[in-house]
């Protein structure tokens, strides 16, 4: 639940106007408190916002992406002090809300377009354990999990798929006519072992039957692998 205390917010914003506006506006919504505001994310600025011990901090997506440009490797991590982020002009463009959500880690995301009454939703939705955002960021999301999730299980199919050197082996002499028994001798292995193998790989490329896997070989090589 949102505390009862007032939230303290910093707020980090490159355009002033913007900045000293949502100051003033926020600080006259009940409950919420401005304890620092700055334009920038150098290293004095942000000593100074975490002296202030801040609930939320608010920032310029602009701001995000030059300091992760600048400094790839001196990213702010406000939630590892305790801090929600709510990243706020976001542009609306596919590429941008995607490296946004996929990148900054942050509790909300506001589009370039919305609101005050937006923020402070958003705020509250935030300060709940919440997440709030727009129906274009959600849709965005879930399509960008849904083609990580296909792009794993493509994967894992993948490497399901991937015949040892011993299978790829059988399967060549499958291709030269050889009987279970005769590929036993040939290999000085057990006919029940052979089978084993025919089984796997059959089941490993979904296949019904030996010869079909002869002709997934040859048409499918970067199918086949080393042990």
């Amino acid at each position: 639940m949102m505390p009862c205390r007032d939230i303290r917010i910093a707020i980090v914003h490159r355009d002033g106007l913007y900045r000293d506006c949502l100051r003033h506006s926020l600080a006259q919504t009940q409950l919420l408190s401005i304890v620092h505001s700055a334009d920038g994310l150098g290293q004095e600025t942000w000593q100074a916002v975490v002296a202030c011990r801040p609930d939320l901090l608010i920032i310029d997506f602009g701001l995000c992406r030059r300091q992760e440009r600048a400094y790839p490797n001196e990213r702010v991590d406000a939630s590892s002090l305790g801090m929600k982020t709510i990243v706020v002009g976001v542009p609306n463009s596919e590429d941008d809300i995607l490296a946004c959500i996929e990148g900054e880690g942050a509790a909300g995301y506001l589009l370039i377009d919305s609101s005050l009454d937006d923020l402070i939703s958003n705020i509250r939705a935030v300060m709940n354990g919440e997440t709030l955002c727009s129906p274009r960021v959600a849709s965005l999301a879930f399509d960008r999990v849904s083609a990580l999730t296909r792009q794993i299980e493509s994967r894992q199919v993948g490497e399901r798929a991937r015949l040892t050197k011993r299978e790829t082996e059988i399967v060549r002499l499958i291709d030269k006519g050889l009987t279970n028994k005769e590929i036993a001798v040939h290999l000085h292995i057990e006919v029940s072992t052979v089978k084993n193998h025919v089984h796997n790989i059959l089941d490993k490329l979904h296949l019904r039957n030996r010869y079909s896997a002869v002709k997934h070989i040859k048409s499918h090589a970067s199918l086949t692998g080393r042990c």
